[in-house]
């Protein structure tokens, strides 16, 4: 078979064949974020329901408002996009999971996890769910290690449901159970030069 034909055939199956996939990018370099807003981009484009949960954080990022614009009453994307924010504007302190702000970003993420994600997997019924930061909730200790673990065989498990997850930290159970491990590390950056987070690049 000639090498354009071939091509024509792997096009073919790969908008026809059913299967699932997880996604995990982590590591300390910048992009990790970036990477899965770029792959709900490309889904939103290809007509799927896009589901975008974020852990562990509060408003001040440029998504949020981009993502406000796509669920808007005048938006051809307003009833394919769901976005959750499950945080404070307080940092959590490593360690110190005894504290308000630690607690509260226990019950929003557990109360979600629990509560409302099986509903939308029931009821909006997104092709791809983002998990951002739910590695680094897990690792400092906001979310727990098995519940994660669930949280990551949804996809791995259901045929026509992807899914993404991010953060510095990812436990080796999800990246074990994953199709795509991507490693994210820092070569250079601009933090080491005392720049402070640019609104459009960071924010």
């Amino acid at each position: 078979m000639c090498s354009r034909k071939l091509s024509s055939v792997l096009r073919r199956k790969a908008f026809s064949v059913s299967y699932s996939m997880l996604l995990v990018f982590y590591g300390k370099g910048k992009g990790k974020t970036t990477a899965a807003l770029g792959t709900a981009m490309r889904a939103l484009g290809r007509g799927w329901n896009v589901l975008m949960v974020q852990f562990m954080k509060k408003g001040g990022y440029g998504e949020l408002e981009f993502f406000n614009s796509l669920s808007a009453e005048e938006s051809p994307f307003k009833n394919r996009v769901r976005w959750y924010m499950l945080g404070t504007e307080e940092f959590v302190s490593p360690g110190n999971l005894g504290d308000e702000v630690a607690s509260i970003n226990m019950a929003l993420a557990y109360g979600f996890l629990l509560n409302i994600f099986p509903k939308l997997l029931r009821e909006f019924n997104p092709q791809l769910t983002i998990m951002d930061e739910l590695g680094i909730a897990i690792h400092m200790g906001i979310v727990d290690e098995n519940l994660g673990l669930r949280v990551a065989k949804v996809f791995a498990e259901n045929r026509d449901r992807h899914g993404i997850i991010t953060g510095r930290y990812v436990p080796s159970p999800i990246k074990e159970v994953a199709d795509l491990v991507t490693e994210v590390r820092e070569v250079k950056h601009y933090f080491r030069k005392g720049y402070v987070s640019l609104k459009g690049l960071d924010l």
